[in-house]
């Protein structure tokens, strides 16, 4: 027996406010468009260099400095240089995945395999 799908209500209209009542933490224009840092800056993240993305996040270079992917990433402590979202312009196949399993994957192939760019992992898991 098939279930029935609720019909969703409409969401109610926002309240509208004047551009006094901003405290400066809204990402959005009139229209739903994304709205550029002060200074006309292009806004990008700076782990991947992504522009666009539906929230930014904290990082540790301070608040709004990770794209959202990256920002989840950051904060659950699994972001490692090997990754990208697949919509970075960095991504790069044979050095990046947005797959955590991947990435571990081949961290771990890489200190199998000597990279001196694991030394530093090395040296963290021997400290703790």
């Amino acid at each position: 027996m098939k279930k029935k799908k609720k019909a969703k209500k409409p969401a109610p209209p926002a309240p509208a406010s004047s551009s006094d009542d901003n405290d400066g933490d809204a990402d959005y224009e009139e229209g739903g468009e994304r709205a550029e840092p002060q200074g006309g800056a292009v806004r990008r993240c700076t782990h991947c260099q992504i522009e666009k993305t539906p929230q930014w996040r904290a990082g540790p270079l301070g608040p709004k400095t990770l794209c959202n992917a990256c920002g989840v990433r950051y904060k659950s402590g699994r972001l490692f240089p090997e990754y990208r979202p697949a919509a970075s312009p960095t991504f790069v196949p044979s050095i990046h995945s947005n797959s955590h399993k991947k990435v571990v994957e081949m961290r771990q192939k890489a200190v199998r395999s000597g990279d001196p760019s694991c030394d530093l992992l090395q040296f963290i898991r021997r400290r703790d």
